[in-house]
């Protein structure tokens, strides 16, 4: 039997994962029954520019900005990036008010905005299965063994340079094999004043503020 090393095998083994992370995100649950993720795997060529371009926005969003910085370290050990998406319009018919409009049809028909993290208004429902399909992922990054974390922030990223395409709202899964959890360590990239500076600033606004999500 031929030997395989190590690294291939971490290699071949995260490579797998990802699959399967994207089958337990694509089988999870919808609203409605209503399957309309798309999902995609970012090469490291496209994170290195998903890194460029969140580093670009630290005048306006220093979350995005440290967390570029962040996925410059990354890809220098085997890791992997899922990006999912969703159309904003409601196709559900719930008419539940959760997005400030009356009806679904009110909200379909509304002005569409764009912001830097996603273009709307959208459907509560579509960003609530958003976010349970990239938790269904993670869920099983861990289950795995992998270092793993949900960005928004690199996702914005992804959807800005159109890597993810046909697509209004976002999120990301990032995963690792590197020999210590990168995850978890991302204030080294910001002093302990600079993030006080910076928290007193920015929040609690969300508008233009921490994430910058809108001019």
């Amino acid at each position: 039997m031929a030997v395989k090393n190590m690294n291939d095998m971490l290699q071949d083994g995260l490579d797998r994962a990802v699959e399967l992370m994207m089958v337990a995100a694509h089988n999870s649950y919808r609203f409605g029954n209503r399957n309309t993720i798309t999902c995609v795997s970012v090469g490291k060529e496209e994170m290195e520019q998903i890194a460029e371009f969140a580093y670009s926005l630290g005048d306006m969003s220093p979350l995005a900005a440290r967390d570029g910085r962040f996925l410059r370290d990354l890809i220098k050990e085997p890791c992997a990036l899922l990006v999912f998406g969703d159309r904003r319009k409601s196709d559900l018919n719930f008419n539940c008010g959760a997005c400030g409009y009356r009806t679904c049809a009110e909200l379909n028909k509304a002005e569409e905005m764009e912001s830097l993290t996603a273009r709307g208004p959208s459907c509560q429902f579509k960003n609530i299965s958003l976010n349970i399909a990239a938790n269904a992922a993670a869920s099983l990054a861990w289950r795995l063994g992998l270092h793993c974390r949900v960005f928004s922030t690199l996702a914005m990223a992804a959807f800005a340079l159109q890597i993810i395409p046909d697509v209004d709202v976002v999120t990301s899964v990032a995963v690792s094999t590197a020999r210590v959890d990168p995850f978890f360590d991302r204030h080294k990239f910001w002093t302990q004043e600079h993030w006080d500076e910076t928290f007193s600033r920015e929040f609690p606004t969300f508008t233009r503020g921490f994430i910058g999500a809108i001019e």
